[in-house]
């Protein structure tokens, strides 16, 4: 599952979402529970410390952002409903022009990086640059790598912010209306609200600078606001770079952070390890528990046994049948068993050299065009959707049923409407005579497609397995690249591949959300799907000043081009199973959590002493 399996969720499209207690807000700290570890697992290793990047925006990753990132707001749950709350303990922000849209930030004072170093401007500066498009160019002179750099819209329509005399708030305007501007302000992730410590930053750019932080804050300060190219693109290097590490790195500097945690070990392909900040005022209190380890276990069963153990106290991963059975058969373990914001879904690589789906593979032109979009047409009629539903998720939850949007979360009134008209319903039954004339009407005899995936996720063998044997049917020679989960995900940013299969997981209420991989520019947009209609919706979308359903329409369009295009195809949404010991309290599921989804609120967890 990946934040890469971080999808944003788009606004009205989780109404329905089952309800957990809103975090409780206001108080600064709680009693700490002296030398308390809680140890939970999650099914995927962490590659990075640093999740903000196309190839390592993962839900892996998101669990360290979780406990070492913090921001102007985060999502909580009231009344059922995700919700953005204000984080009052880190700063504040308001609204105080709609015409243009103008809003003020100020991050209190106290408020520090866990270096002692306050947080100011110059971290948000250097969020909101990382995302501007101009310094996201993998051909040009300034290549940050970031997640949701695009042009024309999110924070391309800032227009150059005033910093406060005091460098701690700055006032921003915007070019046009941006509907997702609130949930920018909260995001760490090329958002307004801080990624990586700046003077950290500057200084792994500038080895030989030998200046405080301030002084460093300053330099980065001055580059952002002048477009100081040299140096931009050097700090774009070390953001893109200098974070991706998955083992305890030499460089401790590489672990500050302005979070309730800190990293405190991290052993390769095994776990990584949290201790509490205890200088720390950012979020909305303090946490109880001293120490938290993450422990990477991919198997299912292999987690449940380290939970019946007392190895692990927590436990999030991809179920199977025999799992959920042996978990509700534990003793002192709370189950939590939910559908989940998680999206599994076929994309096909419609740019890559000598591609199946690729037009330049046909000649290029319209009658390139014409046969590639035959050919990756046929590939989806043959996607054995229902039988991998049928045999691989109805045994963890009866009502599973294929998932048949790519924008919109199923059972909500947003997902209904656009699934009339979107015209993924004529993939719902695999139709191998259909892929079969349609390969022919093409003229393209048995064309192979080098399909990857990663080989340590169980069900996504299985996934793999079945669908290789359906499209083989079909005269589709079906070619595996198969690696680790470890090695998969930056892969799939430029690997030699026609199709791939993964997660997409709805972690915010922006509409926009969808955007980085459904563009043509989108720092996520991995198989390279193009269309101009489409491009020009999003920005629309963007400055939309219009009611829910009005902009939900405008999103449904683009859903269906995905299908016009026959670019992606959505398969089911993930059962999902969190458990934890009943000595845990304060411990809740939240659907649209950004990694585990338990791993919301920290800040409220107790463990009996």
């Amino acid at each position: 599952m990946r934040k890469i399996m971080g999808r944003l969720v788009p606004a009205v499209a989780v109404a329905s979402v089952a309800a957990v207690a809103l975090a409780g807000c206001g108080s600064k700290s709680t009693g700490l529970v002296e030398s308390s570890t809680v140890t939970f697992s999650y099914n995927g290793p962490v590659t990075s410390l640093w999740e903000g990047t196309a190839n390592q925006y993962s839900t892996y990753n998101a669990n360290v952002a979780a406990l070492t990132n913090t921001g102007f707001n985060y999502y909580g749950l009231k009344n059922g409903t995700p919700s953005l709350v204000k984080n009052t303990n880190f700063g504040s922000y308001s609204e105080v022009s709609k015409s243009p849209l103008t809003l003020k930030l100020h991050v209190n004072k106290g408020v520090t990086w866990s270096d002692g170093a306050q947080v100011d401007a110059a971290d948000i500066l250097l969020s909101w640059a990382s995302g501007l498009s101009k310094y996201n160019n993998p051909k040009g002179p300034v290549n940050f790598n970031a997640v949701g750099a695009y042009a024309g819209t999110g924070l391309d329509l800032l227009n150059t912010p005033k910093v406060d005399p005091d460098g701690l708030g700055m006032t921003v305007s915007f070019k046009k209306p941006y509907v997702d501007w609130e949930v920018s302000v909260g995001s760490t992730v090329n958002g307004l609200s801080p990624g990586l410590p700046a003077h950290i930053a500057y200084e792994l750019a500038f080895p030989s600078f030998k200046g405080s932080a301030t002084q460093a804050d300053a330099a980065v300060q001055k580059a952002i606001l002048t477009g100081d190219q040299a140096t931009m693109a050097k700090l774009g290097k070390v953001w893109a770079n200098s974070w991706n590490v998955s083992s305890m790195p030499s460089d401790k500097r590489l672990l500050v952070s302005d979070g309730p945690y800190v990293v405190s070990g991290f052993q390769k392909n095994q776990s990584i390890s949290f201790k509490r900040r205890d200088d720390f005022t950012g979020e909305p209190k303090k946490p109880a528990i001293q120490n938290l380890t993450l422990r990477f276990i991919t198997d299912a069963t292999s987690q449940v046994q380290a939970l019946q153990n007392g190895e692990v106290q927590m436990i999030q991963g991809q179920p199977s049948t025999d799992t959920v059975a042996a978990v509700n058969k534990l003793n002192n373990v709370h189950v939590d068993t939910f559908a989940g914001s998680s999206y599994e879904h076929v994309d096909l690589n419609m740019k890559v050299g000598n591609g199946t789906f690729d037009p330049a593979t046909y000649g290029g032109g319209a009658a390139g065009a014409k046969k590639a979009l035959m050919v990756r047409q046929a590939f989806l009629k043959a996607l054995p959707r229902q039988e991998i539903i049928d045999k691989l998720i109805k045994p963890l939850q009866p009502d599973a049923k294929i998932d048949d949007s790519s924008l919109f979360l199923p059972g909500t009134p947003a997902y209904t409407k656009d699934v009339a008209t979107n015209g993924t319903k004529a993939y719902d039954k695999t139709d191998v005579a259909g892929a079969k004339a349609l390969l022919k009407k093409a003229g393209v005899s048995n064309p192979t497609v080098r399909f990857t995936y990663p080989n340590d996720n169980p069900r996504r063998v299985s996934e793999y397995q079945l669908i290789q044997a359906s499209e083989q049917q079909a005269g589709f020679n079906i070619k595996p690249v198969a690696m680790t989960t470890a090695k998969y995900f930056p892969f799939l940013e430029g690997g030699g591949y026609d199709a791939s299969i993964f997660a997409w997981q709805f972690t915010s209420l922006a509409y926009t959300g969808n955007q980085a991989a459904y563009t043509s520019t989108g720092g996520e947009n991995f198989n390279h799907y193009s269309n101009p209609q489409s491009d020009k919706l999003w920005g629309q979308i963007a400055s939309s000043t219009g009611t829910a359903d009005q902009t939900n329409a405008l999103m449904a369009k683009v859903d269906k081009n995905l299908v016009t295009d026959a670019a992606t195809m959505p398969l089911f949404q993930f059962p999902e199973m969190s458990a934890w010991s009943t000595k845990l309290s304060g411990v809740s599921d939240n659907p649209i959590a950004s990694g585990m989804n338990t791993l919301w609120d920290p800040w409220d967890w107790t463990v009996a002493k």
